[in-house]
């Protein structure tokens, strides 16, 4: 990437901790990658079922960046004097430009008290463990289990069409058993649904994803504005205008990226960090409208 490094000496936040507000223990994953440039890694612990459930019983109210900033609201408040904070997001959701393939989208938000600044760092996996499998009493559990992953990945067991009961955490087959029995007992329509466990701690694949996220905002991280010096200094958009290698009209596709500090807005238009300087005609809105 071209970016402006810190020349020399160590990281301006290295010896601070970011503290992350979680209750589901993330801060292990993202401590080995905030020690890269000396910081500390510790937890506040929030309730963030309270901003949205991944097996439906709190609906997540607002964007990502909206919940991302309600996590780290809470998290402030019980670390007054605390400068860093960080909180995560996932969204599992169809791939936004393929549409068909599952993706998980894995969102990041870095806050500097002392300046009220934010960065934002987010990866997009594109092979989640993310499924479910509605069952009858004679069908094979067994196999199901199989397809979703377990026990690696843990798995939530609740009845068709309704939460209550609802299991999660499940990583034994004998606790999906009796899961099971206590849900076919209590569904209406005599099945049950099994389906990954989608929390950071019950999901290694999910896992991966956040530790990717926070490698991007560490990249950030090292990058320095060339005005103010602050971190942070990244790629905010793009500039359209790349040209089709068959007809030559210009194309939405971005030609060139601006990157911008968060702090005092500096603004610098470079070339797309790929290089790439052309699009093929099956993306070309003139060749392929």
């Amino acid at each position: 990437m071209n970016s402006t490094k810190q020349p020399t000496g160590p990281h301006p936040f290295a010896g601070e901790t970011v503290y992350f507000a979680t209750k589901h223990g993330k801060e292990n994953v993202i401590a080995p990658i905030f020690a890269t440039i000396g910081m500390h890694c510790g937890s506040v612990k929030v309730d963030t079922d309270q901003f949205g459930t991944f097996s439906g019983e709190v609906e997540r109210v607002g964007s990502i960046r909206e919940t991302l900033r309600k996590k780290i609201k809470a998290a402030s408040k019980g670390a007054d004097s605390e400068r860093f904070f960080l909180a995560s997001e996932g969204s599992f959701v169809p791939h936004p430009l393929i549409g068909l393939i599952p993706s998980d989208l894995e969102s990041l938000l870095f806050w500097d008290r002392k300046f009220d600044l934010e960065i934002y760092a987010e990866w997009l996996c594109t092979s989640p463990v993310h499924s479910e499998k509605t069952l009858g009493p004679k069908d094979d559990f067994r196999q199901a289990l199989k397809i979703l992953g377990f026990p690696e990945h843990a798995v939530i067991v609740h009845p068709e069409n309704s939460l209550k009961p609802i299991f999660k955490g499940l990583f034994e087959q004998r606790a999906v058993a009796q899961a099971m029995i206590d849900c076919f007992l209590a569904s209406k329509t005599g099945r049950v649904v099994v389906a990954n466990d989608l929390r950071a701690f019950c999901n290694p694949t999910r896992r991966k994803a956040i530790s990717q996220a926070g490698q991007v905002l560490i990249e950030k991280l090292q990058n320095f504005c060339p005005s103010c010096s602050y971190p942070g200094f990244a790629i905010s958009r793009g500039v359209p205008g790349l040209p089709c290698s068959t007809c030559g009209e210009t194309s939405q596709a971005a030609i060139a990226v601006i990157f911008e500090c968060v702090k005092c807005s500096y603004t610098e238009e470079r070339q797309r960090p790929d290089g790439k300087k052309s699009i093929g005609p099956a993306e070309c809105e003139h060749c392929n409208p």
